[in-house]
């Protein structure tokens, strides 16, 4: 039945001498002795390549970082690490080149495309190796998400990723430059579902005339917000695929293509009427010009996008340089790609998997090692105000300050163990992981689609996605004319196979549910 329910110094010692010529001889022995054995425990240690997206800026050396998180992995599990970091843009193509040319790479995390790498078979099975390397680990999963997490990287029994242990449940919020919203005469109490925006636009627009009302986060046809809306609203399970061919609808196990669903054409109406009211920027669906940029030099008003906890908004006004709020307006809904979206995995292909595992198991586990990785050098790129808080140095900021890649708090290791930015409420890292607990999952939540069979229909139907969702979304397209074409191109392309293959896997997995 359908329901509408209304997103991280080696210290150098000075021996005083107590002669010359003596003094002299014991301090060049002891040094040659300290820097030998620093050479011979890195020359045995495992090498491994890890690779992280940044969606700070990333500086031309992060060698000094580097150094640092060997000085903790190093001593700590024998594993040298070779640190990486590429911005979103480039993540996955750099990955795909690297595994694809027989470059290293042994730790490398989704971005989206789980089923993907599995159905390239370019993952290693890490079961075994987290039983004897990761019980740490498996155990901070359990602890901060409940018993099913590997649920969602486990196929045909073979687990091949760690999802982030993070507040995994984001709620659609809706994003606004507060000071606007207090000028234009409204409050966030007139703001509790997606019905009550319109006239906040029109008041905007008229106050305003040269801010855009709203906008897409992003126009990525993978993951726009509306979808993300639609589908906390209506309890749309995509399974485990981002295309959106093939979702099933609350309860039901009959699998749709969800641009063929009212509920789709509904979302899609909604910002076509945005969009002829001139609360959306004309060339939304193909500007690569990010809106959160456009809010930070004061000509946007808002957009939508998926948080956890309810402090996003101070993190995102330190961002901007504005007074942003947000308010929820839809809940989240559990699918197995909500959790793998974002998981970290060992190449199929690792000379090291035993290290890469090692790692893995540290990275989510040891608080020192995260927010190196995240911060960098305490008293060089940030500062300590407190047990989980910190800040950048004075007179510093994300854009200036030589190292951070806070902008990825979501996407690595265990928030539970993260440094908080100041002014964050610790409280909200605790409420996203009892929200974790307590979301709604889908009654197919452990279900991943494996589109081995259908390679070839899934590439073309991505490729009409990628033509005809942006414009849709984002209202430039009209969707009485334009629904009709793309569910043709659609089924042209091979939606209807796998749809049917999707079906029969769904239905084998009730059954195998069924039987246990």
């Amino acid at each position: 039945m359908r329901t509408k329910k209304g997103l991280v110094s080696l210290l150098l010692t000075i021996m005083m001498l107590g002669s010359i010529l003596g003094g002299c001889g014991s301090a060049a022995d002891s040094n040659a002795n300290s820097q030998g054995a620093g050479d011979s425990t890195k020359a045995k240690a495992e090498k491994i390549v890890f690779a992280m997206p940044s969606f700070n800026r990333i500086p031309s050396d992060i060698g000094r970082v580097t150094d640092a998180i060997n000085a903790i992995t190093v001593p700590k599990i024998g594993v040298e690490v070779d640190f990486k970091i590429f911005g979103p843009a480039d993540y996955a193509q750099k990955v795909n080149l690297a595994l694809q040319s027989g470059e290293q790479m042994d730790v490398f995390t989704t971005l989206g495309q789980f089923t993907s790498y599995v159905s390239k078979s370019q993952l290693y099975p890490l079961e075994d190796l987290l039983e004897e390397h990761g019980k740490e680990l498996l155990a901070i999963l359990e602890q901060d998400f409940g018993p099913d997490m590997l649920k969602s990287t486990t196929l045909n029994g073979h687990i091949y990723g760690i999802p982030v242990n993070k507040g995994v449940s984001i709620p659609t919020n809706f994003v606004y430059n507060a000071d606007m919203l207090k000028e234009v005469g409204f409050s966030a109490d007139d703001i509790n579902s997606v019905e009550d925006l319109p006239q906040i636009f029109e008041a905007v627009k008229q106050k305003y005339p040269e801010v855009i009302p709203f906008g897409p986060v992003n126009v990525n046809p993978s993951d726009p917000g509306l979808i993300l809306l639609l589908k906390g609203m209506y309890e749309a399970d995509f399974l485990s695929d981002t295309t959106g061919i093939g979702a099933v609808i609350g309860d039901d196990s009959q699998v749709l293509n969800f641009y063929e669903t009212e509920e789709f054409k509904s979302g899609v109406t909604m910002m076509r009427e945005w969009f002829n009211k001139g609360y959306l920027e004309k060339d939304a669906a193909t500007t690569s010009i990010a809106f959160s940029d456009m809010i930070s030099s004061g000509r946007g008003f808002s957009y939508m996008a998926s948080y956890s906890g309810l402090e996003a908004a101070k993190a995102l006004s330190a961002q901007t340089g504005k007074n942003l709020e947000m308010k929820r307006i839809a809940p989240y809904y559990f699918e197995t790609g909500a959790v793998n979206m974002v998981s970290w995995m060992v190449s199929s292909t690792t000379k090291a998997p035993e290290g890469a595992v090692k790692f893995l198991n540290l990275l989510y586990t040891d608080e020192e090692l995260i927010n190196t990785v995240l911060y960098g050098i305490e008293g060089e790129d940030y500062v300590k105000v407190g047990e989980h808080h910190v800040k950048y140095p004075d007179g510093k900021d994300a854009s200036t300050v030589a190292y951070t890649a806070m902008l990825s708090t979501g996407i690595v290791g265990s928030e539970s163990l993260q440094y908080q930015l100041e002014g964050v409420n610790w409280s909200d890292v605790e409420l996203k992981l009892q929200e974790n607990k307590e979301t709604k999952k889908s009654p197919f939540f452990g279900f991943i689609f494996d589109p081995s069979e259908v390679k070839t229909q899934m590439s073309a139907v991505t490729n009409v996605v990628n033509q005809y969702l942006p414009g849709l979304v984002c209202g430039a397209l009209d969707p009485e004319t334009t629904i009709p074409k793309f569910v043709q191109a659609l089924n042209d392309a091979g939606a209807e196979a796998i749809i049917k293959s999707k079906q029969e896997q769904l239905d084998q997995w009730i059954a195998a549910q069924n039987s246990q």
